[in-house]
């Protein structure tokens, strides 16, 4: 089990404050990956402001991959 406090942009919480609180939550997640060397790990709850519950928002969450249009 892990807590942290993050910062959000005030600009993206007003847009979605779900959303922007779970886009943090899961760059701290791989953050802690990395960590422990990329070891099996469990998103068992995720939840913001002691009562706003995003799990299944973070676990939703993919990379978006730059797009290959490199020439070779």
């Amino acid at each position: 089990m892990s807590r942290a406090q993050f910062h959000v942009r005030d600009k993206d919480f007003k847009a979605d404050a779900d959303f922007a609180v779970g886009i943090i939550a899961y760059e701290w997640i791989q953050q802690r990956r990395r960590e422990i060397g990329f070891r099996h790990m469990t998103i068992d709850k995720v939840i913001w402001d002691e009562q706003h519950d995003i799990t299944e928002l973070v676990r939703q969450i993919q990379p978006i991959d730059p797009p290959d249009d490199l020439p070779f």
